[in-house]
Parts: structure tokens; C-alpha cells; sequence
């Protein structure tokens, strides 16, 4: 008995430590407002809603002019751009708008599923319904996921009398030709994709330094009362894709007390 207890305890222990090391395998269950902008259009589930409130799985959360930021339970934040409309769940279902997600959550269209452990991407579905996918900092793994096509032909016109041997069959489905677009690609930093309306991955780009800029001083990261908690290792790989050009974003500095007794300075 005392070795099935120890077991059973230390299946516990492992469990919890890789929770620890890949909180991205986390189940999302519910989001959190934490702070609105630009007025008060922010809907979950078409109600006007307010700081605090939460989002569990399998609601809408819908912007009109305004813009929000959103924290998960597993300490991942999300902002989400003005006419935008997710729905939260496994993954972050984007159905149109801009997303930007900080942290360890999977986001996904009705095309494609953005597998991440940790990192900061933007996620975006315009009224085309074109998806583009951008990597700040970290690594995304697109994967495509199709929808089995339902073949129905419908009948048109008045009915025939049961009796006559005329009437056609519907005609069978024809088998969906082989696509030779790639059905998963891995974005790093500084690198993007366009997906089709019908799913198909683009070729990877990687971002221009104009267009990386542009995304720094957007409206997803400017006007917020506090930087997504990786600001600094967006700074990390801005710096290492484009050397010497200054950082456009004004980042806090962090003064060090001194400390009694040391002959040096510290070299950070």
C-alpha cells in the first residue's frame, strides 16, 4: 500500500512539474478584462462589459471602436484591436480583427491552428477572411485544419411520379484534387505568413523593419497602461534583427539601489 501511495504522489509531483515547464499545454477556460480603451465597446457575449469581468469558454468577446486587453488563467495576456470578434476556447478563435497574444495560448482561425510554447505573435482575419499570421519573439508552428467538405446536390423542379424509371441519382461527389500547398510552416522572430480564405499557407517573409516599427507603435501596444510582460524580449530581437536602429518603444528604467560595502559596480 505504501507504494502505490508513494506513486500516486509522485505522478503528482511530475504532473505539476510539467505544468510548470509547458504551461502552454494549460486548458483555457476563461479570459479576463483588464483594461479598456477608446470608450466603452467591449461586448462578451453581446453585453456591454466592464474591467474584471470574465469570458469563459465558448463566449464572445466583439470590439466596436474601442480596444481591450484581456488576461487568461494561465497568466498569458492577449489585446485585441477595435471590430474585432473571438470567441474564447482550446484556442483563441479569431473570426475577424486583429489579435496580439503575449504568452503561452494557442490562437486560430477557421483555417488554421497557431501552436505556440510561449511567445508573441499577431494574429489578424480581414474582411476577405485573409489570415495573416506575425512573429515578434519566439517560435509558431501554422498548421492547416480543413473542414471535410459536405457533397450534396439538391434536386430542383417539380417531383416525378413514383413510377417512372427516368429519375436520376444524385451524382457522386468528386474526390477534392491534391493540394500541393504546405500543410504546416514554423514562423520565428521577425518572420510572417499570409494564409488564403481557403486555408492555403503562403511563403515565409520576414517582417520589414518599417513594418516591425509600425506593429511597436500601433494601437496594440501604445496607449496601455502596462507593456505585455515580454516587451523586453521583443526588444531582445528587434535589436538582433536590425542593429543600431533604436527601439520604438520607450521602455521603463530600473534603477538599482546601491549597496553598502561593494568596491565595484555592478556591470548591469
Amino acid at each position: 500500500m505504501n507504494f502505490l501511495y508513494k506513486r500516486i504522489f509522485l505522478g503528482l509531483v511530475i504532473g505539476f512539474c510539467l505544468a510548470q515547464a509547458f504551461p502552454g499545454q494549460a486548458q483555457i477556460r476563461q479570459a479576463k478584462v483588464r483594461e479598456i480603451l477608446d470608450g466603452p465597446q467591449v461586448y462578451i457575449q453581446e453585453k456591454q462589459a466592464q474591467v474584471n469581468d470574465l469570458a469563459d469558454r465558448g463566449q464572445k468577446v466583439r470590439t466596436g471602436e474601442s480596444r481591450t486587453e484581456l488576461g487568461f488563467d494561465n497568466n498569458a495576456v492577449m489585446r485585441l484591436s477595435k471590430n474585432s470578434l473571438l470567441v474564447v476556447g482550446k484556442c483563441v478563435l479569431l473570426q475577424k480583427g486583429t489579435l496580439l497574444i503575449n504568452g503561452a495560448v494557442n490562437g486560430c482561425t477557421s483555417n488554421i491552428v497557431a501552436g505556440v510554447r510561449g511567445t508573441t505573435y499577431l494574429l489578424e482575419v480581414d474582411d476577405t477572411g485573409k489570415q495573416q499570421v506575425r512573429v515578434l519573439e519566439g517560435e509558431v508552428t501554422i498548421a492547416r485544419q480543413d473542414v471535410p467538405e459536405v457533397s450534396s446536390v439538391k434536386q430542383l423542379g417539380s417531383s416525378s411520379s413514383s413510377n417512372n424509371s427516368s429519375k436520376s441519382d444524385p451524382a457522386p461527389a468528386l474526390p477534392k484534387p491534391p493540394t500541393t500547398a504546405p500543410q504546416e510552416v514554423t514562423l520565428k522572430s521577425g518572420q510572417e505568413v499570409e494564409v488564403s480564405p481557403k486555408g492555403d499557407l503562403g511563403i515565409i517573409q520576414n517582417i520589414s523593419q518599417q513594418d516591425f516599427e509600425a506593429l511597436l507603435t500601433g494601437n496594440l501596444f501604445t496607449g496601455f497602461s502596462v507593456q505585455i510582460p515580454a516587451i523586453d524580449k521583443v526588444q531582445q530581437e528587434f535589436s538582433r534583427l536590425f542593429p543600431g536602429v533604436p527601439f520604438p518603444i520607450q521602455l521603463p528604467n530600473i534603477s538599482l539601489p546601491s549597496i553598502p560595502g561593494l568596491p565595484f559596480r555592478l556591470p548591469f
